[in-house]
């Protein structure tokens, strides 16, 4: 687990705890200091539910924390915990004003493996009548009983390209991203959808690449948070997420 951990704008001096239960019973201290930014390695040994508890004091304007839970199950291959701390509006409706407040950023994003259930294929020769499509296209056909949605609005699969230079696929060649477009259903059971780079694709030339396509099986926006809790010194935000990452090799050749 990778933690995150900042304080900005804040002039006097913080404190920030950072505990975890493990799923045998076990406490432990992950972070306890007042540096302004740090950023730690965790490693998750056990699998089952963690309960991770943010502790923020100031020696001006007082104390406050937040737990939240997430469990591991053996399909993820990475977790991200961030705690960013700072001051904001205390109207955040109106950023010019000059009263704030202390606030709270907790979000712990898991990223998993894909179900089996969930496949995707190139469609190599989709490009339109008069090749329109400036990028590749695929179709994310989902056989699992779990609905998904996208990473960027819940009815569109956009994702990202990655490309293999010497064995390796590096590079996140991503397109356009549009959320003002209308809405369509999530990704049901038994149906299928297309898949294509950014809102609108993205040309490619001759080479081998690699779609990265991520989908929840929870309608929220990836790194999303929501207003959790607010009292007049305090205001937290916080998200749990989880995504999962499905990917699609391919290769595109010259034009004959």
């Amino acid at each position: 687990m990778l933690i995150d951990y900042s304080v900005e704008n804040i002039q006097s001096t913080s404190h920030g705890t950072l505990r975890m239960l493990l799923p045998d019973g076990k406490m432990t201290i992950v972070f306890n200091d007042t540096v302004k930014q740090m950023q730690k390695e965790c490693h998750l040994e056990q699998l089952g539910e963690y309960r991770l508890t943010v502790i923020f004091s100031n020696e001006k304007s007082g104390k406050d924390s937040l737990e939240r839970t997430f469990t591991l199950t053996g399909e993820e291959y990475k977790v991200e915990t961030t705690a960013h701390f700072g001051r904001e509006p205390k109207n955040w409706f109106d950023w010019q004003s000059k009263d704030s407040i202390n606030s709270g950023r907790f979000t712990i994003t898991k990223y998993s493996h894909p179900s089996p259930l969930v496949k995707i294929k190139y469609l190599r020769n989709n490009t339109g009548e008069n090749g329109e499509f400036p990028g590749p296209q695929f179709l994310v056909k989902n056989e699992s009983k779990d609905t998904l949605y996208g990473e960027w609005l819940p009815g569109y699969f956009w994702g990202s390209l990655s490309i293999l230079v010497e064995d390796e696929y590096v590079g996140n060649l991503s397109g356009r991203i549009d959320t003002e477009f209308v809405n369509e259903p999530p990704l049901y059971p038994g149906s299928d959808k297309l898949a294509w780079v950014g809102s609108f694709g993205r040309k490619t030339y001759p080479g081998k690449y690699r779609f990265n396509l991520y989908y929840s099986t929870k309608d929220n926006r990836k790194g999303s948070v929501r207003l959790i809790s607010e009292t007049d010194s305090f205001r937290w935000w916080s998200a749990v997420q989880n995504w999962h990452l499905l990917t699609c090799e391919f290769e595109t050749k010259p034009k004959e």
